[in-house]
């Protein structure tokens, strides 16, 4: 075996090296290069010809819970044991990954006295923390265990320890770190126009001493239009059928055939009148908190009810804004691209790019800034068809972004840099940080 190949033995160390960081009680590096071990040969069996699939919690069951909250809320995870522990085999996960899901609920893993892995029982209620991942939600729930893993796909096991990834095996690569485009860097400024328009959009429905103009609003907006993207990349990844999404200042037919032309301004349109309901909420939320305090008797009821139908209507809004991701993501299902422009307004899908001229080279970035000393030259051909076209059209058309989700869930991004052609892999779609100490730019 080349040195180059990482095992799960290589990811049993890489979390055992971390739980020392935390100053966290280690157990035996054996039990989890078994726990490793076990999940990744799981990974690579089907039941009833489907992947097995499932998520695990390394938790004590004698102890499930030290510290619960004093009033814990109504969607807390909680601990559900079996009559008889399940010994952790893969035969066994196999039989019952099923009753299991990421979404949901999780395995309880823990060894016993003579230090053998065993299924005591279920963690139910896992659903908070699998919407926050994939950025439905804005609050971080609690989450149990002393860390957390799964089983995403054929030998690609991912574990996290609250909210910090530790790292991830895919078949035999160990990952450490993924790239945040989003953040700063040429992809971040190529999209940053769209954000702009958003932002002048949302204050231009409000009153000025309404929409405080600071950093901290204008970013936690931004980050709602980005999170919008990355979530329908994320939704194309669960389709498993891969995708494209060009994202692209101009239509020219003489690049493009658009073959289902459509003017889909919906999800700008709902990410604004989001945002702007919820200022007026939280405005006046904070405004009756204010009157509360210092002036009780002159709080009017009209004025809760206001603020009871601004909270119906974000509900609203977020359930309209999950449909249309859900909408822009099944247009991808279609032969061919869907084309957006920069304000994320769809403009057409089952597109063909009718350019043929190969880009005179290519580099994979591994910085989110493209730094040229940290370019990699890339061979055209090694590529797929839809990745092919994709980058044909972005080496002729500076100003555009190439999305690319593969059928296995990879996702590239691509763009024209001067006179480079330049495409990120391994993105950072979902919210987490990574534990390593030393983060790459």
């Amino acid at each position: 075996m080349s040195s180059m190949n990482k095992t799960p033995r290589h990811l049993a160390e890489t979390v055992c090296s971390e739980l020392k960081k935390r100053r966290t009680a280690v157990p035996d590096e054996k039990i989890i290069v078994d726990l490793m071990e076990t999940m990744y040969y799981s990974s690579l069996r089907t039941e009833e010809s489907e992947p097995v699939i499932f998520h695990m919690v390394y938790l004590d069951p004698v102890q499930p819970d030290p510290k619960p909250p004093r009033n814990p809320v109504r969607d807390r995870w909680s601990y559900i044991p079996f009559a008889e522990p399940i010994p952790f085999s893969v035969s066994n996960v196999v039989k019952i990954a099923k009753s299991t899901d990421l979404r949901t609920s999780s395995f309880v893993i823990w060894p016993d006295k003579e230090d053998q892995l065993f299924i005591w029982g279920l963690v139910d209620q896992q659903n908070p923390f699998h919407k926050f991942l994939n950025r439905s939600a804005e609050i971080e729930p609690e989450r149990p265990g002393i860390f957390q893993a799964s089983v995403e796909g054929i030998g690609n096991i991912v574990v996290y320890m609250r909210y910090e990834k530790v790292a991830e095996l895919r078949v035999n690569e160990l990952i450490r770190f993924s790239i945040d485009i989003f953040r700063e860097g040429p992809i971040r400024d190529l999209l940053a126009p769209g954000i702009k328009r958003y932002l002048q959009e949302v204050r231009s429905h409000l009153p000025d001493d309404i929409y405080m103009t600071d950093a901290g609003m204008d970013e936690f907006h931004t980050q709602q239009w980005i999170s919008a993207l990355c979530r329908i990349l994320l939704r194309i990844q669960k389709i498993k059928k891969g995708g494209a999404i060009l994202i692209t200042p101009y239509i020219d037919p003489a690049d493009l055939n658009v073959k289902y032309g459509i003017n889909y301004d919906r999800l700008p349109t709902s990410l604004q009148s989001n945002a702007v309901t919820k200022i007026k909420s939280d405005y006046l939320e904070a405004h009756l908190l204010g009157l509360t305090e210092s002036k009780p008797k002159e709080i009017l009821s009209s004025q809760y009810f206001q603020l009871r139908r601004m909270e119906k209507d974000l509900r609203a809004n977020k359930n309209e804004i999950d449909g249309v991701i859900w909408f822009i993501a099944l247009l991808t299902r279609v032969d061919g691209l869907v084309a957006m422009d920069p304000d994320l307004v769809v403009k057409g899908y089952g597109v063909e790019i009718k350019n043929w001229q190969e880009p005179d080279n290519l580099f994979i970035a591994s910085d989110r800034l493209a730094t040229p000393a940290k370019l990699r030259p890339a061979a055209y051909n090694h590529f797929g068809t839809r990745h092919r076209s994709m980058m044909r059209y972005c080496s002729q058309n500076p100003g555009s972004v190439g999305f690319v989700v593969s059928q296995d869930g990879e996702v590239r991004v691509m763009t024209m840099m001067e006179e480079r052609l330049v495409m990120w892999e391994n993105i950072r779609l979902k919210y987490y940080s990574y534990a390593a100490k030393k983060k790459p730019a």
